[in-house]
């Protein structure tokens, strides 16, 4: 007789009883967490100077071993030496293989199908992975060039001295000692640190962005942020912005602690006077665990972030650089102007294309739309138009001095000025058969046709097939300069920080 299964108590998918924890989350959690102990293990093993040294000269050793067996084979035994170099290899080549290994398991981990969600930009996950999975190749291509040089070495020493097959092997061992000189050093060059606390953001190059910044320094950094350190930077936002209640617009606020970031990066406020400013937004009290040392993101990180993007967007920067000294010189562009047009394009632009910055800052009293045009002559597309309205805003009529505890100052008014100007960031492109030097026309007028302002910029064009600046170089500037503001701001606080790779 069938047994009847009517009265068990089972639980229903869409009822009650369905809901319990069966701790997948911890055990998930978990792991994550044993991943990151042992890439920050493996990867600051490797990076210690004693294995960076012995790493870096290990293939230059191997090819004079192989030398010198072959010039006094009765001194240097062959079967020794492979063996002694084997054991020097997996001492000090294998941390960083393991680390490489680790590095890749988080990033498919937090970035991949299981750590992606909604909203995150494919392109860039994909990107770091492809780069963290080519860093493991090539840590694998290092190991076995070495390897293969130990076996040949061995093998050698099962031939009577003198042999043609020995010699021949030896010869074998130095070619692949010296292959492994020549990718050692490539690898060097182009693998950061595997212990880095942001390790996938010298891997990411932006791929999507806005338009029109409203809070040009804050979107600019998301825009070159990977989606880890993303999400960090939302989290130290939010808890800043618990700190700014009495403060009626907390994204000027959030925008002003950047502009001070980036000027402290630029040497041109002190470290003083930056803590003075900080001050002023959150209080006395407040700035060490608020700012400076902040859970999510501490100043030195934030300086790493801002150099990061600075290297990549340049442009941009530099016309706040050019507002800046215009407010300090109260130059033509700031006296007895009521518009004022800045624009820059890279003055190469690799892969037929390249970003385009627009700041048009409104310096009268009213508020008034305009019209900007962008026209790029066999430019896809050829003209680009935008309605505007800035911010209308009045800088001071006298120069202005950079920093003052007593009057108005370039760093209040900078921050001021970039916060009411209409910034757009738009993408420029030619056809690929386009190259040489090509002009780009940037015009402002009234609604009614009369021109206010127009600039016209000029860039080396290079198609897909030749020229323009790699992507790979840019990543590899944009870490130098990140890795110089962030050591920058660890000298004046806490020197046990993580300095950056």
């Amino acid at each position: 007789m069938i047994r009847d299964d009517g009265g068990v108590n089972l639980p229903r998918p869409y009822g009650e009883g369905f809901e319990f924890d069966d701790g997948l989350e911890d055990l998930i959690a978990s792991r994550l967490d044993r991943m990151e102990k042992g890439r920050r293990f493996w990867g600051r093993l490797a990076n210690t100077w004693p294995w960076t040294l012995v790493r870096n000269l290990l293939p230059t050793i191997a090819i004079f071993t192989a030398v010198a067996v072959m010039a006094i084979p009765d001194i240097i035994d062959p079967s020794l030496a492979a063996l002694v170099s084997g054991l020097l290899i997996v001492c000090f080549i294998g941390p960083s293989v393991i680390a490489s290994n680790f590095s890749l398991w988080v990033g498919l981990d937090r970035l991949g199908a299981r750590g992606r969600t909604r909203g995150e930009r494919d392109s860039s996950i994909e990107r770091i992975l492809n780069t963290l999975t080519e860093s493991r190749l090539h840590e694998y291509m290092r190991f076995s060039n070495l390897m293969t040089f130990s076996f040949l070495l061995w093998l050698a020493d099962r031939f009577p001295t003198g042999d043609e097959t020995r010699g021949l092997l030896l010869v074998a061992s130095i070619l692949a000692a010296s292959i492994s000189l020549a990718h050692s050093i490539l690898v060097e060059r182009r693998t950061p640190k595997h212990s880095d606390d942001l390790p996938f953001l010298v891997h990411h190059a932006p791929s999507q962005h806005k338009s029109t910044l409203q809070n040009p320094l804050t979107e600019i950094l998301l825009a070159h942020l990977d989606p880890e350190s993303a999400t960090r930077f939302a989290r130290w936002r939010e808890s800043l912005e618990a700190k700014f209640k009495n403060i009626t617009n907390s994204n000027h606020a959030i925008e002003h602690v950047l502009h001070l970031i980036h000027l402290h990066g630029q040497n041109m406020l002190s470290h003083h006077q930056l803590i003075q400013e900080f001050e002023k937004l959150v209080g006395p009290k407040a700035v060490e665990s608020t700012i400076l040392g902040n859970t999510h993101l501490d100043l030195p990180t934030l300086s790493r972030l801002m150099g990061h993007t600075r290297a990549w967007q340049s442009d941009l920067f530099r016309q706040m650089d050019r507002l800046q000294f215009g407010l300090m010189d109260h130059n033509e562009s700031i006296a007895g102007h009521s518009w004022r047009l800045d624009a820059s394009l890279p003055l190469r632009c690799g892969e037929s294309r390249g970003d385009l910055f627009v700041m048009v800052n409104n310096l009268g009293s009213d508020s008034i739309p305009i019209e900007l045009e962008v026209h790029v002559p066999d430019g896809q597309p050829s003209r680009q138009s935008f309605r505007l309205t800035p911010t209308p805003l009045t800088p001071p009529n006298h120069p202005l001095p950079m920093w003052s505890n007593d009057e108005e100052d370039v760093v209040t008014w900078l921050s001021n000025l970039v916060g009411a100007a209409h910034v757009l960031w738009l993408g420029v492109a030619w056809a690929d058969d386009i190259e040489g030097r090509r002009p780009v026309r940037i015009t402002i007028r009234h609604v009614d046709g009369q021109t206010i302002s127009s600039d016209t910029l000029w860039t080396e064009v290079h198609p897909r097939s030749s020229g323009g600046e790699s992507l790979r170089r840019r990543m590899g500037v944009a870490r130098t300069v990140a890795r110089r503001w962030q050591n920058q701001a660890i000298a004046h606080s806490d020197r046990s920080k993580f300095v950056a790779p």
